[in-house]
């Protein structure tokens, strides 16, 4: 089977001690349906048998970058984007999984002649559990098609929580990631919601209105050990929307996303005390 020298779609995985799911994210994405695709996978001086796990597998698609120090998360994000060879990008981390016909449905989104001005593509999310299983099968806070950016920002703030999607979700331009600061952890909690932001400065979002991936809540993933601080970090997140005018925040927005923050925050907490593992058992995840 050939494939071109410049690939359709960049998969690029940050990896750091994820032993546990990496061969099983990694095979989501050898399935997809769409074959055009090199799945770049970044390990951050791991310290489990992640990198030996990524290495076992000699598809020629798969490019293993490894580093000589941790980065952190967001510098580990940032340089997994920093090299790509696609037209269009996916970050993907490493304990989530696409779903066979995640890229060939989001790639025809963009393919399409409607799609002129597009910057992001997201779908449905299926959220899961350490042991794969299903804990809810499609959130759906929105309908799909094409979102102008203002109305979607605003009704993101009102909610108070994220209805975009996690990375998992988005497919985006590599043409389009020189126009932005990339990924940004200053208010951990909402990297992806920042840089989801900064793409839709530059376009509007088209939403596949079905789940086409599996969003993981563990307790070594970076979501749990922050979810505590999900309220604080999601108000501060909001405030520096409200001063961005493209998206015409107003303080009656504001003042229905902080109650609903609050409520979304106390949901959000109670899941992953109940599916991801106890207070503890998180304590001593995020202190590894």
């Amino acid at each position: 089977m050939g494939f071109q020298a410049k690939p359709l779609v960049s998969v690029a995985v940050p990896l750091y001690n994820n032993e546990r799911f990496i061969a099983e994210t990694i095979e989501s994405v050898l399935a997809q349906t769409m074959p055009d695709f090199e799945l770049l996978v970044y390990d951050d001086h791991s310290t489990d048998r992640s990198l030996e796990i990524a290495r076992s597998y000699s598809d020629p698609r798969i490019r293993i970058v490894t580093s000589d120090r941790n980065l952190g998360p967001e510098g580990n994000w940032n340089r997994a984007v920093s090299q790509v060879g696609g037209t269009y990008v996916k970050l993907l981390c490493a304990d989530d999984l696409l779903f066979p016909e995640c890229l060939e449905k989001q790639v025809e989104i963009f393919s399409g002649a409607s799609s002129a001005g597009v910057s992001l593509v997201s779908c449905h999310r299926t959220i899961i559990d350490s042991d794969g299983k299903t804990l809810i099968k499609k959130v759906n806070f929105i309908d799909g098609g094409r979102k102008e950016p203002a109305e979607l920002v605003r009704k993101m703030v009102r909610m108070g929580t994220n209805i975009i999607g996690e990375p998992v979700c988005g497919l985006y331009p590599a043409a389009l990631l020189g126009k932005t600061r990339g990924y940004s952890a200053r208010i951990p909690y909402t990297v992806d919601l920042d840089f989801w932001l900064q793409l839709l400065l530059l376009g509007d979002l088209w939403l596949i209105d079905e789940p086409l991936c599996a969003f993981r809540i563990s307790n070594a993933s970076w979501s749990s050990r922050i979810g505590e601080m999900r309220h604080e970090q999601f108000l501060a997140f909001m405030l520096e929307v409200s001063e961005m005018e493209s998206f015409r925040v107003n303080e009656l927005d504001l003042f229905i996303g902080r109650f609903n923050s609050a409520v979304q925050s106390m949901t959000s907490l109670m899941g992953f005390k109940l599916f991801a593992g106890s207070p503890d058992e998180e304590r001593m995840a995020a202190s590894r």
